[in-house]
Order: C-alpha cells, then structure tokens, then sequence
C-alpha cells in the first residue's frame, strides 16, 4: 500500500506504521518519493481527509478489536481515494505548469469605472515611452441566463493605457464596443443572434425571426490604427471606429454602426489581423467569403498613411472548397495563405452555416501553402501541398531566391468548434488542448518543395509578432507568449533569436496570464530595439497588472509593473499609438460628451422586434447620433 500526502495531512497509517514507499507533497517536480517513516504506536492511529487529526484511542476500550480494525479501514480507504484524487488533480496542474481554475475566471465582464476613466500617479516608466496602448478582446460572456460555447463569440472589450511619462502618469479607462449585437443582446436579455464559433441563440422571442440566423459581429480580434481612425477589428465583419479618449463607438455608413472603409470593403469584412509592409509601408489585409464550392479572398492595400486603396481592384483569388483561413503573410512579392486541412459539411455550407458548423478537421488530410502574386495581377497562384498543417498564425515571412521563407505557429489539430451545452474554457481536460509550436516552412518555389524545421521553443507559443519594419523581410527576432510548460494557455513572454537559437523569456506566477506582449520600437533602429507591453490576469488574486519589458533582456523582468484599479479579462491582440495622451480635464470633457451620445443613440435607436414582411427591420440601426 502507498499513502498520498498531497498536504502532509496523512501522517500516519491506522493500527500500524506505512509500508512501502510514501509520497510527501507535492513540489515543482510532482509527487516527491520518499523513505517510509518510522511506525507509529498502535494504540494511537490518526487519518485525516481534510488536514485535521483525529484520535481514536479511545475506541478500542468499547469495541472489539476487530470491529476497530473494519470501521477505521473503512476510513482510511475512503481518506485515501479522496487524497489521491486530490493529489491526482494537483499532480495534472503542475504537470501543465499552470492553475487551471485561475485561468477560468479571467472569462468575465469587467465591472464599469466611476468616471469612465482613471488615473495613477507616480509611476515610475522609461522616457521615451510616451503614447497609449488600445487592447482588445472578448469581454462580455452572458446576456440574461445565456452563456456563449466560444469564448470567441464574445463582445469585444478595448483598454486603453496611456503612458505620460513627463508627468509619470498613467491614465486608464475600458469600454465595451457598441455593436449592433450588443445593443440587441441588452435589449432581449438573451443571445439575440448565433455566434460565428457555435454559440446558439437564446430561447425567446419570435421562433422564426431570420435575425437569429444572421451571426452577431463581436469586434473582438485586434485594434488597428492608421492615418487619422483608431479601429476595433473583427474577423468577420467591418470593423468600428473608437474614439481614442473616451472610447466611444463612433458610428460609421453602414446600418450596423461599422465603417465599410469607404466602400472598399464592398459585401465582405476584415477576415485576418492586419500587417504593415515593412517595404512599401502600406496596410493590408485579407477578406474571405466561402461558399459551398470555393472560398473568394482579396488582398486589400492601402497607401502609406492614408484611407487610399493602392489599386482600384483588389487582388482576388478563388480559393476550392469552403474553408477558413486563419492569417495570412505578405512578402514583397506574394501574399501566402495556408488552407488547412478539413472536412466540409458540404449541405451545411450551401445552405449558408458558419464554418464551425460545417467544418471538421481531417487528420489525414494535407495542408496547401498558396502564394498569389503582388506584382502581376493576371498571374496564376502557386499552390504547394505539404503535410497536416494547421496554421494558426504567420509570425513573418521573406524572400531568398527562388525560395520564401515561413515561420508560423502551427497547432497539432485544428480546433474551431465550440463545447455544445457549456462554455469551450471550461473544458474538463486541458492536457488535450492543442499544442501550438513555432516551425519554420522553407518552400522552393521552382520546384515545388519544400523542407520543415521546428522551432527551438518546445511550449505553447501564441501572439507572436516581429518588429513591424521587418515584416516581409528577413528577421532575427521573434517576440510572443509562451506558456508555462509545453501546453497551456500564455503564461510569460518569449524572444526568440532565429539565427543562433537561443530563448529568452520571463515567465509569471502559475496564477497569472497575458494576452500579447505588444513590441514598442524605439528610435535606435535596432531590430530589438523597444519594449514589450502586456496586460496580466491573476486569477488567485483577481487583479491585473501592466508590465513593461525592455525587448533586449526579456528575462531580467519588468523594468516597469504597476497594478490596474480592476481586473481585466484575457485579452488578444493590441497595437500602439505614440505620442496620444490626455489630461485629466481632456478626459473628463470627453467622457461627458460621449455619455450625452449614448444616451440619445439609446433613446433614438430603431427599436422594432415586430415583423415588417417577414422581419427584415434591423435593431438597433444607426440612428440620430454620432457615437454610441
């Protein structure tokens, strides 16, 4: 027999001294093994289940011997199995490198600030550090008793954290954005519509109301700024502008609220993060429509610094079969997409579902590298098969030759389903979450092939970025999240040096987590050269933290860490805007003004939940205001 000693709680064997090996408690490492201890007297046996100590001694005075022995094996048994499920469940935490529970609570709704705003005094922070930090994120979960199965089909959340280091001041505020599903969500007290992940609607209302069907647009992937409009991105729909001071939703020309940047977004929607060209300095980004038979994409650039499309027409391909891209790379030559390796539920798909309802991954299927030109539109698209890859994100790509060069964040199986009946985070075992690595994809575009190289960081690796004047080109570093252990959600932020191999990274408690450790460049020109910003969740202590690292000693810790007022859920994605800060009286006039808006957007809002035909009235539609 072996006793489990998770807490030190059971110390000794009843009527009589342990045999065999005893395992103590429980370390870095696990279960620690060692010698058995000395036995204990027999008129006296202690067992404990809970940490306390109980004593038997007298016992044996009134029962018989035997039935003493029966009765307190019957505890002991019962002591034992309870320890080593505990130990058991202990034992799995420590073997993922992280506390699974803490890690559950970061999916909540932050409660609102008194003003809209606050601000901290006294932070000591580098210089040259001077501008605001836009976060986004899924950060309402529930409407009324609903709870969404994804928590990607989540409301998009920003925080803004503006650095004033001239006044040492930080200034902090957060705010939902104001979508139309939001709005709708509020209204009904229920999940009006579906969600792109799974998420079904909420019972009530009209059983045959086509909004249901219609998927609710979260905003919840990324900010993007560029030329003079601070945008929250989704990866479905268009996205909305954010006024950069009080985060209000200002409300662009399409119906919904959401800005079609112009027109040129035509039917479609942002359908990856956006990059920066490190050559031409121009945004891009992809648009992605499936259809039962093919997959429509077009490669969408804009100028440097201006809302100007670089082409009349985008670049588009047609992409066999329905699928979902995840990211895509540019380099200065060729856009690259990924399609992973499905199964399609081809009935499903013409008949207009989402693609977590039609689609199934499919482990012996393979993967295709597409290559679509940037500079001669009429060419045709280069398309490699490779393995069973599965793209979850480009960290960067180049050119050498004839060959380009792809390192990517690949995960061991495609998971874009959500759990039926409760939400995905929830998820009993975490050991079978995917396990995402950085490889390297090296492909010979004459003649077709290709060679794959694994990174040297053997842990989860996610958000992952390069310096943004080298995207297209030929990198050295490598910045991201990391997980404590080999699986695991983000846990600690890495570098990653391509040309020698090495790792540096700082990683935090077994209780805290971090969204995108966002790359702050500096002046000095140097591809490392800037500071790493992310937002922490500590699950044990239900706070969150801003921590500052300096890019070129990631692992010497935070050169700046201070505590948020309140705690902030996961986040993802962020981007940076240098130089925009604001007084405390800015913030004020601001915030006031936009709560006058929200106020007569609410009171002005199209509100129509009977049928007009067979209820094509939208709810709430832009309406009389300017922002929400």
């Amino acid at each position: 027999r072996m006793h489990m000693e998770p807490a030190e709680s059971l110390r000794y064997s009843l009527l009589g001294g342990p045999k065999g090996p005893v395992l103590g408690s429980l370390g870095a490492h696990g279960l620690k093994v060692r010698a058995p201890a000395a036995a204990a007297a027999p008129a006296l046996a202690r067992v404990s289940s809970n940490g306390s100590i109980a004593s038997f001694a007298s016992l044996g005075s009134i029962l018989k011997p035997a039935v003493v022995a029966g009765v307190l094996g019957s505890w002991q048994r019962r002591a034992r199995r309870r320890e080593l499920k505990q130990a058991q469940a202990g034992h799995t935490k420590l073997l993922a490198g992280f506390k699974v529970e803490e890690w559950r609570r970061g999916f909540f709704e932050p409660d609102d600030t008194e003003q809209g705003f606050y601000f901290i005094e006294g932070v000591d922070m580098p210089a040259d550090l001077c501008g605001t930090l836009f976060r986004n994120g899924p950060g309402k979960f529930q409407a009324g008793k609903d709870m969404v199965t994804h928590q990607l089909d989540g409301d998009g959340l920003v925080l803004a954290i503006s650095f004033d280091p001239e006044e040492k001041r930080v200034c902090v505020r957060h705010r939902l954005v104001q979508t139309q599903g939001l709005l709708r969500d509020r209204y009904a007290k229920r999940m009006f519509a579906k969600g792109f992940h799974g998420t079904p609607p909420g019972e009530g209302g009209l059983g045959i109301d086509p909004r249901k069907s219609v998927p609710k647009h979260t905003a919840n992937a990324t900010m993007m700024q560029w030329e003079d409009k601070l945008l929250a991105v989704g990866h479905f729909g268009k996205p909305f502008e954010i006024d950069p001071a009080c985060l209000g939703t200002v409300l662009g020309n399409e119906d919904e609220g959401s800005w079609n940047i112009d027109g040129a977004l035509g039917d479609a929607g942002i359908g990856s993060f956006p990059r920066v060209c490190g050559t031409e300095q121009c945004l891009t980004f992809i648009t992605q429509t499936p259809s039962a038979l093919s997959t429509a994409v077009s490669y969408v650039e804009f100028a440097p610094g201006a809302w100007r499309p670089r082409y009349p027409n985008a670049r588009k391909i047609d992409v066999g079969g329905y699928t979902r891209f995840s990211d895509f790379a540019i380099t200065p030559k060729w856009f690259i997409l990924c399609k992973p390796p499905l199964r399609v539920d081809g009935l499903g798909a013409a008949f207009g579902k989402t693609f977590s309802e039609v689609l199934d991954y499919d482990p012996a299927g393979t993967s295709e590298l597409i290559f679509a030109t940037r500079l001669k539109r009429d060419e045709a698209e280069i398309v490699i098969p490779v393995d069973n890859l599965v793209c979850e994100e480009f960290v960067n790509a180049y050119e050498d030759g004839n060959r380009v060069i792809l390192d990517m964040i690949a995960a061991d199986r495609w998971d874009g389903k959500a759990t039926e009946g409760r939400p995905k985070w929830e998820e009993a075992d975490e050991s079978t979450w995917p396990k995402l690595r950085l490889v390297r994809y090296e492909v010979d575009l004459a003649s077709q092939t290709w060679t794959k190289t694994e990174g040297p960081v053997q842990k989860n690796l996610c958000f992952t970025s390069v310096n943004t004047t080298m995207n297209g080109k030929k990198h050295r570093y490598i910045f991201g999240a990391v997980s404590q252990a080999d699986a695991g959600p983000a846990s600690g932020v890495v570098k990653v040096d391509m040309e020698t191999g090495t790792v540096d990274e700082w990683l935090l408690e077994a209780s805290e987590f971090c969204g995108e450790p966002l790359f702050i460049s500096k002046e000095d020109g140097e591809e490392d050269g800037g500071y790493l910003v992310t937002v922490t969740f500590n699950g044990e202590k239900n706070s969150s933290d801003v921590v500052v690292l300096d890019a070129k000693s990631v692992s010497q810790g935070p050169i700046c860490r201070f505590s948020l007022e309140k705690p902030m859920p996961h986040g993802r994605r962020a981007c940076w805007v240098p130089q925009v800060t604001f007084t405390p009286d800015e913030m004020k006039r601001k915030t006031t003004l936009m709560r006058m808006f929200a106020k007569k957007s609410s009171e002005w809002s199209a509100v129509d939940l009977g049928f007009s035909a067979i209820g094509s009235q939208a709810l709430f539609q832009k309406q009389g205001t300017k922002m929400r």
